[in-house]
């Protein structure tokens, strides 16, 4: 007999009615009669809430829930690249990015969470963000997004004026900040040689002219590719002193003012025969001595890495090898005259273990040097050190291996994590900025109480040319990078997959990009 047969009148609670209520029972409370059923829809109906909670709500109920904020879940050959916890994660958090929809924020944060999985890609946003600063608490803020103007009074030929592609950046004594421009390429229809710009600490060009327009520094000298810049302290009578060092090995020196000053070639330090790859400069805050970094031919070659030690006056110049090193690409002189090289390791990986890169520390000691290899992990390509005012070191990283392009597969990598700032503490880096802040970032420099990093943007390769949206104003690259280790080895299974995610990608850069904006893809599948 029913349990509900208490609710009814004596003379109905008997047979057959009393039998008859047993099957309300079960469907509403859940009879426990051994016959298998549903669950009791008084406990679904007390639960409802927990329905609509992206986090408590059974699995197969994601897919409707998601319909509520037009969320559609990406697919590969019928089966969802996402698995459970994302497609939650995705679905808590959608609502506050579609609030900002048409901002770069939000299609970052978008694009950011759709960039997980088996098959994670890297995937950044050049929308012209030069020169960036980074505070203390991790944000990132561009110092210059915008420009260059055209040319015309003051700029040679028609060339655009401001900055495009900065490479490197030094820290002058009253907060400026000295950058190298690499330029466009030559053979392009528009002109913009290699240049060197002097900012004030907010990141506004040295201006003159009418009407005003940025002016660079020494615009008769040519440079062939800025590869360094660094700032030399007044000492002695003798005044502040940029020192920039291009691509050939040319050192160039350029007193305080700055502003209409001539570049003094001091020397040059390729020697004849013999491959010289420049990649930092600093100046040792104890004797005022330049050193220079060499990547020159690689470990084990003739022409190993090493350090050169240029004191300009009077001249000389020593070279020291540095053994241990495989891919130097950054330099940094301590207070007390350490050095620390950023090395990114093999640069055509055999196996994981040759995944990360390393910083090595160099103490000097007359002609004996003692390179030793920090314990400090995870970093792939460590382009620029920096010790803050708090005296915590800091080290940007671009992520990728190998760093530049490879003509064969420029976009598929061995590695690919996002680039980032990170702070060296004890034997480990710790990100400081979120993710999907930097596509090449490749200088950085202590500026007060922030960072400034320069971010050249993608270099050329797979003949895709992704230097076109610093020059056109309201373009933006959505950059997309893949670990070979994460896609199929199969190569029609990899095209399909890899195309499956670049359309994926397309359409939330469609609905997400800012209206007055158009973009490119820069990829290679």
């Amino acid at each position: 007999m029913s349990g509900y047969s208490r609710y009814l009148p004596p003379v109905l609670a008997g047979a057959p009615l009393g039998d008859l209520l047993r099957i309300f029972e079960k469907t509403l409370g859940g009879l426990p009669d051994g016959v298998p059923a549903h669950d009791a829809l008084a406990a679904e109906i007390a639960a409802l809430d927990r329905l609509v909670d992206p986090w408590t709500t059974p699995e197969r109920f994601l897919p409707w829930l998601a319909s509520w904020v037009a969320l559609e879940f990406p697919t590969l050959q019928g089966a969802d690249l996402w698995d459970e916890y994302q497609r939650r994660r995705v679905i808590s958090r959608i609502a506050s990015v579609y609030r900002g929809r048409g901002r770069q924020s939000a299609l970052n944060a978008y694009l950011d969470l759709y960039a997980v999985g088996a098959i994670r890609p890297r995937i950044t946003l050049d929308v012209g963000r030069r020169l960036l600063a980074v505070a203390p608490s991790g944000a990132v803020s561009g110092l210059v997004t915008l420009g260059p103007l055209p040319g015309g009074s003051g700029g040679a030929g028609g060339s655009p004026l401001g900055l495009i592609r900065p490479e490197c950046v030094a820290v002058a004594a009253d907060g400026s900040l000295f950058v190298g421009d690499r330029g466009l390429p030559s053979g392009v229809p528009v002109t913009a040689p290699a240049r060197v710009w002097r900012l004030d600490p907010c990141g506004r060009h040295d201006m003159g002219g009418t009407p005003p327009r940025p002016l660079p520094l020494v615009p008769d000298t040519a440079f062939t590719r800025v590869a360094a810049v660094a700032v030399r302290p007044a000492r002695g009578g003798r005044p502040e002193t940029l020192y920039v060092l291009d691509e050939p090995g040319r050192l160039y020196a350029v007193p305080a003012p700055f502003q209409d000053r001539a570049a003094t070639l001091v020397t040059a330090l390729a020697t004849a025969g013999t491959t010289f790859r420049p990649r930092a400069m600093a100046v040792d805050p104890a004797s005022g001595d330049l050193l220079v970094l060499d990547a020159g031919d690689g470990p084990g070659a003739p022409n190993p890495p090493k350090i050169l030690t240029v004191r300009p006056d009077p001249l000389t110049v020593t070279r020291n090898a540095l053994p241990s090193a495989r891919e130097p690409l950054s330099l940094m002189v301590d207070r007390d005259g350490t050095v620390l090289v950023g090395d990114g390791g093999p640069q055509e990986p055999t196996g994981s273990e040759q995944y990360p890169g390393a910083l090595l520390r160099v103490v000097r000691s007359g002609a004996s040097w003692t390179v030793t290899p920090l314990p400090v992990g995870p970093l792939v390509a460590p382009t620029g050190l920096a010790r803050g005012r708090d005296g915590r070191l800091y080290v940007v990283d671009v992520g990728l291996k190998p760093l530049l392009p490879s003509d064969v597969t420029p976009f598929i990598c061995p590695v690919a994590e996002d680039a980032g700032v990170f702070l060296i503490t004890g034997d480990r880096a710790v990100r400081v900025t979120p993710p999907a802040q930097f596509v090449y970032p490749a200088g950085l420099a202590a500026a007060g109480d922030r960072l400034v990093v320069c971010d050249p943007g993608q270099p050329p390769g797979g003949g895709l040319a992704p230097y076109w949206s610093r020059v056109r104003p309201f373009r933006f690259n959505v950059v997309l990078h893949f670990a070979a280790d994460r896609v199929p080895a199969d190569e029609d299974a990899r095209r399909r997959t890899l195309g499956n995610i670049v359309d994926n990608v397309s359409a939330i850069v469609d609905e997400e990009r800012p209206a007055h904006t158009l973009w490119d893809l820069i990829t290679s599948i």
